[in-house]
């Protein structure tokens, strides 16, 4: 095994890219100050809910009456750092406002939070609302702002209320301005990180975040410490940081991480904000398991890196196989392309492990990246001692197809998770056409939900799951598309990010399912015929409860079938209820 030993010199790219870490001084932004930090100014990147913000703000700084704008949504969605943004950005509207930026804090050594927000809230008042001139920017949790019109009980915001059910801000809908002279809102929840579009996911926002750290611009600080350190850094050709910053610049590259971070956000329903997205970057970037974060000054630890080491510290590896790590990069592990299994990609593992040659594997189909692997070159892979090498070059090579979308013969993509996204947009354009698979999905899928079962019938629950005798009643239950938004087709920045589909299940019945991609994926397990166990019901509740309810709907209460599998042909029985004559028993 060889080792590189890299340079002492104290001026590192690190120290730079420590910025980004979570736990940095510039990670959390004071709303009420203004951004006059150059650094910060320059890592702004605009999203579409600062533009409806700014629109409002156009809109209502120069009138003569009371105006509230409510920044909704939840903790570090970004909230502090667009209005100190707008602060510094449009003064002259902002300082027409008195903002208050955290909802749950009080200004009142001895009174509550919920007091605070009542003297700032007072002006709104129903009966004050009229002569009132108050102008307030209040950015509040949805649960704060729940709990705050639930304890009105005496009605003084009723208008308020009015104004907050019309805007659909606290039901989970994509709501609007509604239209109100005094009350606005821009709900972070409609917003997300990525965007849809029928030719797929895009995100102009991560995107942006990449680029900026990236730019080969005099005002990336990024840019300027790379150029300056790393070009005279004695560990320069071998350094696993540099290389990996240069990784980060290339355009594939930045896709890839697009499109693995949505598919993590939609498939573990994760929660990701600017903070933790900036964290992340850090943490592919430099990979803590050589380095020591003990000190204000970055060194390196330790000071020889084996080629092994080397291999597991390149970005594709850290970012799927870091252990103990943020929740981000964690939630990674479940879709590592690694987990992919096929009878092409079990070959080429066969081919691989029986190659001399991996690296010319690798540049054969990676040749834009070959650079990476230029310090492994002298290594004779006949070796047996360089296996653990081989293997993680190997675990290289699969993640950079994946992230560069080469080779998909090998790494075909996941088809469930593409119709799901696609469904998610025919769903938010009110595309109901494109939906008719998705709807037979989810309704056979319910049907099926205690057992297989023939067309317009369902099995009901009996206590031994592998008993040979089905109980099943008839029901028919009717897709509707009444439910479904018509945002504007193109790409979406507002969107509704699970599917709620509406049946009915009976003359004047309906019920509506929501229905987020692990659902979906569990229904169509459903279908080939696996039975949901106790743990799936219990994250499953509210499926639980759908169920429950369409199958009032269904025949029981006049007939019930008895369809025994214990012999070789099956056989059917039916009990029947009439009001006058009882119970029948036929053999169909």
């Amino acid at each position: 095994m060889d080792a590189q030993i890299f340079s002492n010199n104290q001026s590192c790219f690190i120290s730079t890219l420590a910025r980004l870490r979570e736990s940095s001084k510039d990670a959390v932004v004071s709303a009420n100050a203004g951004l006059t930090d150059p650094y910060t100014m320059y890592m702004h990147v605009d999203r579409p809910v600062q533009d409806k913000f700014v629109s409002i703000l156009e809109e209502t700084y120069e009138t003569d009456h009371a105006e509230l704008i409510l920044l909704c949504g939840s903790v570090g969605d970004g909230k502090s750092h667009m209005l100190s943004y707008c602060k510094a950005k449009y003064p002259q509207m902002m300082e027409k406002f008195y903002v208050h930026n955290d909802s749950t804090a009080s200004l009142y050594i001895d009174k509550p939070a919920s007091y605070t927000l009542m003297k700032i809230m007072e002006d709104f008042m129903d009966e004050k609302l009229a002569t009132s001139k108050s102008k307030v920017i209040l950015a509040i949790n949805l649960g704060t702002l729940s709990n705050f019109l639930e304890d009105d009980i005496d009605n003084k915001f009723g208008k308020l209320k009015e104004y907050v059910e019309k805007a659909g801000i606290l039901d989970e809908t994509i709501g609007d301005d509604a239209d109100n002279p005094f009350f606005h809102s821009v709900n972070f929840a409609d917003y997300h990180m990525y965007e849809l579009a029928s030719s797929g996911i895009t995100s102009t926002y991560i995107r942006g975040i990449f680029q900026k750290i990236t730019a080969k611009e005099e005002a990336n600080e990024f840019y300027k410490e790379y150029c300056k350190n790393c070009s005279e850094c004695q560990a320069k050709n071998h350094c696993p940081i540099k290389v990996n910053y240069e990784l980060l610049a290339d355009d594939k590259i930045q896709q890839g991480l697009v499109s693995v971070l949505v598919e993590s956000i939609v498939k573990n329903k994760l929660i990701v904000s600017t903070r933790t997205l900036l964290n992340m970057i850090y943490e592919i970037v430099v990979d803590e398991r050589y380095w020591d974060r003990g000190s204000l000054e970055p060194r390196k630890e330790p000071r020889k890196l084996t080629s092994l080491q080397y291999s597991e510290a390149l970005l594709p590896n850290v970012l799927f196989s870091k252990k103990n790590s943020s929740e981000v990069l964690d939630s990674m592990k479940n879709v590592d392309p690694m987990q992919i299994r096929n009878e092409n990609i079990d070959d080429f593992f066969v081919y691989f492990e029986n190659s001399d040659d991996v690296i010319g594997i690798f540049n054969e189909n990676l040749q834009e990246y070959a650079a990476i692997l230029e310090r492994l070159k002298k290594i004779d892979f006949a070796d047996k001692s360089t296996h653990p090498v081989k293997e993680a070059v190997l675990r290289l090579f699969v993640r950079m197809c994946w992230l560069t979308e080469k080779r998909e013969d090998l790494l075909p993509r996941d088809e469930a998770y593409e119709e799901y996204m696609k469904a998610l947009y025919a769903w938010n354009t009110g595309s109901h056409l494109e939906l008719k698979n998705v709807y037979g999905i989810v309704e056979k899928g319910v049907l099926s939900w205690n057992g297989q079962a023939e067309k317009d019938e369902m099995q009901l629950p009996i206590g031994n799951k592998k008993s040979e005798y089905h109980l099943i009643q008839k029901i028919q239950i009717k897709q509707r598309v009444d439910n479904l938004p018509k945002l504007e087709q193109g790409c979406l920045s507002t969107f509704r990010d699970e599917l709620r589909l509406k049946y009915r299940y009976s003359e004047n019945k309906e019920a509506e399912l929501d229905v987020d991609f692990a659902l979906y994926k569990l229904l169509k397990r459903v279908l080939n015929g696996y039975i949901p166990n106790i743990n799936d019901k219990r994250v499953n509740v509210k499926c639980v409860e759908f169920i429950n309810k369409i199958s009032q709907g269904g025949s029981k209460q006049e007939q019930l079938y008895i369809r025994d599998l214990s012999q070789k042909e099956s056989k059917e029985y039916r009990i029947s209820f009439d009001e006058d004559f009882g119970y029948s028993f036929e053999v169909n």
